[in-house]
């Protein structure tokens, strides 16, 4: 602990000395004062920067390309479709702006445990609609080299990871965004269905440190069973407390092609 001296004279009067609650007894004037105080502000409102440099790792074929099949929950049963997301047979032969506004959500965590876990990245599918409009259904291969077949890796945590060796082990959670509700629908892993545990919800996900490839592990696979989680209300909800909606509405500008500077109205001639 540091000790500030200070010597303090006066004309034997009467001297009120003011002591801060805080104890602080920096050596700044007014204007620091509030600049400190800022910049504390402003690094407890948010999260300070980060080296968001990247790695690309692609993914890595084991027998045969993984079939992702996102299973959505309808009255009529689970389905690989987005009539069962809420989408109408209209809109998605039309492709409805609401379908093309929806993507899914690939979260890449260190550890399962919810307590514990630290997200490491996050990437997106957003052409939700393939060859076939109805299906959910996703082929990763080096044929069909969608938004999923990449993962973008920070380099701190491939530093981190090669300390302990070769392969660094994840854990990948899947959610779907729909433009049409304005929620979040989350999903589980089907191969995890008999468990009560967070894990009931992640894909185990290996990454190839240095040949910088990614795969599933499922016992499902090639066919990644991703089920959608319905009936977990409270969870579900809070998910979707985080979720900032607004309506990105088109500007309905005025008539005319001139504009009066002097009163500022609009003329037509």
């Amino acid at each position: 602990m540091s000790i500030i001296k200070e010597t303090i004279k006066f004309n034997n009067l009467d001297v009120n000395i003011k002591f801060p609650l805080g104890g602080g007894m920096g050596f700044t004037g007014m204007q620091q004062e509030v600049d400190n105080l800022t910049l504390a502000t402003e690094n407890d409102l948010i999260n300070p920067a980060i080296d968001t440099e990247v790695r690309k790792f692609k993914y890595q074929p084991i027998i045969q390309p993984a079939n992702l099949l996102f299973m959505f929950h309808a009255i009529s049963g689970y389905a690989d479709s987005f009539i069962n997301a809420g989408f109408t047979q209209a809109e998605i032969d039309s492709t409805n702006i609401n379908l093309l506004n929806s993507f899914f959500i690939l979260d890449f965590y260190d550890k399962f445990d919810t307590y514990t876990q630290t997200k490491i990245f996050t990437i997106y599918l957003t052409k939700v609609l393939g060859s076939n409009n109805n299906s959910s259904s996703y082929n990763i291969s080096a044929g069909v080299i969608n938004q999923l077949y990449y993962m973008y890796v920070p380099e701190w945590y491939i530093d981190t990871m090669k300390l302990s060796g070769s392969t660094a082990t994840g854990y990948t959670k899947f959610s779907f965004y729909n433009a049409k509700t304005g929620n979040v629908q989350l999903f589980y892993n089907y191969d995890n269905i008999g468990l009560s545990t967070p894990e009931k919800m992640y894909f185990k996900t290996i990454l190839d440190l240095n040949a910088m490839t990614w795969r599933f592990t499922t016992i499902s696979f090639p066919i990644i069973y991703i089920y959608e989680l319905y009936n977990s209300y409270a969870y579900s909800q809070r998910v979707n407390n985080t979720v900032a909606n607004f309506d990105n509405l088109k500007q309905n500008y005025p008539t005319g092609n001139t504009f009066q500077t002097s009163n500022g109205s609009y003329s037509t001639e």
